[in-house]
């Protein structure tokens, strides 16, 4: 029996069959795909809209599944072609709209409403088909269709991937041909963007009568699920229980990590119990069996404990968007296990159903996160601004920079009578290209100049001071050979004068630079010590600085040089800037903060 590769024309034919039943899809998936390519390495044309091809990228990935929920329930539904188009149409201008009205590089709202709404439409397309008919069999063996065809999907994508990729660099190995880092992520734009996208709609199931009576369980997933995700499941929970027992005797109220673990342990558990559904209760299945009856009575203490970190973090800093999706996935979680405890009919359906109502319900509104979360952290804002007490004050500019990251600046409209809707559009019309943190910084600084906050947290911890010489950027090299060039962020560099081999590395633990010569040992230069002295000299004011400029203090050349002598060579370290921190007490922390340039000045004898 000879294996049958298949050919460009029937490949080609699957791919018009794809694009047949699902066009928009595939436009999408190659309109996207070039945006990528685009945004790789964008042009001078192209960077002042870089933000918006982002933007487009994740709205195209929106209406891809939204589309694909749509076209899936006018098939069951067997819509004619001009109520199928006017259904694809309608989905097409809610993702325009969408577009528009979210702005989530001035708004980190923004981000998170298009995360929540990605989840949603997601869930859609797992019961669109079956929302007005089918039976639980099929809706299984339907979303079991998709699970193993993404899977099958993200495998080929990157087989092939990590094939082309090798192949590009061999030709640049062996053809001397220069391919950019760019190239390769272009590549996997195509290929996870384009091929795999498209890949994954040609395995859409067409039908969705014939799973109703499908019988055949991959055995790789039930032995995926037997031995390895459902032991891993046991001994999570088994972790839980213990903490549990320990919270009870210790009576201490639980740890914020633990809210992370209880929701990992119900999402990979519920994964589980979905996975063997149809199985669990045929024989040689007592394990499935005992794990599907037991997972949803031992949910009971988690939630419990879920809801006591819940009024915990809530408690003391307000409700933020993280929490408050928190909340409504504690508050899920307790209504699944009460559901799946005591109803008879167990409707496996109601979970991506309730998910998804949930996730819309959470995106807009006066009930979603971000209002619900907005109006708490102005109550807890207008309870900080009224108090005396040290600790409120120190917290009143985290929870303004929250509000303006999150909301912008029109969200602290109650505490001033300045209309800061308009002088925020204003801010935005005038920076136009500029960086977007800038204009969140310009936006921060403003809430606290019209709040007259003072913002103590970046500068109490840490005080930088640059160090240079008086002659600045000029090194006297007279007497001296070689010149080479020391950069702050340059690990390790190797030279070689008179055959003889030199290493130049930055010892980052404490900062100082080590040289090695040839075989003989290697000598470090003291940079350290030398940032210490000039601090000393700073605090005990014995250096002049810029008049304009603050920042800068200057000491002679020979205070920022060091010299060793090493057979017949005399090397010496010539420091031009020197960043570090006034707080020397932290050994650790005046490390990290020490930063240097200069230049390696080598003299033979």
């Amino acid at each position: 029996m000879k294996l049958k590769l298949p050919s460009v024309h029937s490949l080609w034919l699957s791919f018009l069959r794809v694009i047949s039943r699902f066009p928009l899809q595939v436009l999408l998936s190659i309109t996207a795909t070039l945006a990528w390519c685009i945004v790789v390495n964008p042009t001078r044309a192209v960077k002042p809209i870089e933000e918006q091809l982002i933007e487009f990228i994740a709205i195209c990935n929106l209406g891809l599944t939204l589309l694909l929920a749509a076209d899936l329930y006018a098939e069951v539904n067997h819509y004619s072609r001009a109520k199928q188009w006017g259904l694809r149409l309608l989905m097409v201008l809610i993702c325009t709209g969408l577009y528009f009205l979210l702005n989530p590089y001035f708004y980190l709202a923004d981000t998170y409403r298009i995360a929540l709404l990605a989840f949603a439409f997601h869930l859609l397309v797992a019961f669109a088909p079956f929302i007005r008919h089918g039976n639980l069999n099929g809706f299984w063996q339907y979303n079991k269709s998709l699970f193993l065809r993404f899977l099958t999907a993200a495998l080929y994508a990157a087989v092939l991937f990590a094939g082309l990729a090798i192949a590009l660099v061999a030709i640049d190995g062996l053809f001397s041909v220069k391919i950019g880092w760019q190239t390769y992520m272009r590549l996997f734009a195509v290929v996870t963007a384009g091929f795999m996208t498209i890949f994954f709609l040609a395995g859409v199931p067409e039908s969705f009568e014939g799973p109703d009576t499908e019988e055949t369980y991959p055995k790789g997933l039930k032995i995926f699920t037997q031995y390895v995700l459902i032991p891993l499941m046991t001994i999570y929970l088994a972790i839980l229980l213990v903490y549990e027992i320990k919270i009870i005797f210790l009576w201490e109220l639980p740890k914020g990590l633990v809210s992370t673990l209880i929701l990992g342990y119900a999402v990979f558990g519920i994964l589980s119990l979905l996975l063997i559904y149809p199985i669990k209760e045929k024989e040689g299945n007592g394990w499935m069996k005992l794990f599907s009856r037991f997972f949803y009575v031992m949910m009971v203490p988690l939630v419990v404990l879920l809801l006591l970190a819940v009024w915990k973090r809530v408690g003391n800093y307000g409700i933020t968007e993280s929490r408050y999706i928190l909340i409504i996935l504690a508050v899920w979680l307790t209504f699944i296990t009460a559901y799946f405890l005591v109803s008879k009919k167990q409707n496996i359906k109601i979970i991506p159903v309730s998910l998804c109502i949930l996730a819309l319900l959470t995106t807009y509104g006066p009930q979603s996160a971000f209002s619900v979360s907005e109006y708490s952290q102005l109550a807890r804002l207008k309870k900080l601004m009224a108090s005396k007490v040290k600790k409120d004050t120190d917290q009143r500019a985290s929870v303004v920079r929250y509000l303006v990251e999150r909301h912008g600046l029109s969200a602290l409209q109650p505490f001033t009578r300045v209309d800061l809707r308009a002088l925020e559009s204003k801010m935005e019309l005038k920076a136009g290209s500029q960086s977007r943190y800038t204009l969140k910084s310009d936006k921060t600084d403003t809430a606290f100049a019209l709040l007259k906050i003072t913002d103590n947290s970046y500068s109490t911890n840490i005080d930088n001071r640059h160090f240079a010489p008086e002659t600045e950027n000029l090194v006297q090299v007279k007497g001296y050979d070689y010149v080479i060039a020391v950069e702050n962020y340059t690990d390790k560099q190797t030279f070689k004068i008179n055959n003889i081999n030199l290493e130049l590395e930055k010892v980052r633990q404490y900062g100082n630079l080590r040289l090695k010569v040839g075989t003989a040992p290697a000598v470090e230069f003291d940079v350290r010590k030398m940032a210490k002295t000039a601090v000393a000299l700073y605090k005990a004011g014995k250096l002049k600085g810029k008049p304009d400029d603050t920042g800068y203090a200057y000491l002679p050349q020979d205070s920022l040089s060091l010299t060793h002598q090493l057979g017949n060579m005399e090397i010496k370290l010539c420091i031009t800037s020197l960043n570090s921190s006034l707080n020397t007490g932290d050994e650790e922390d005046f490390t990290r903060w020490l930063n240097y340039n200069g230049y390696l000045l080598i003299g033979l004898k």
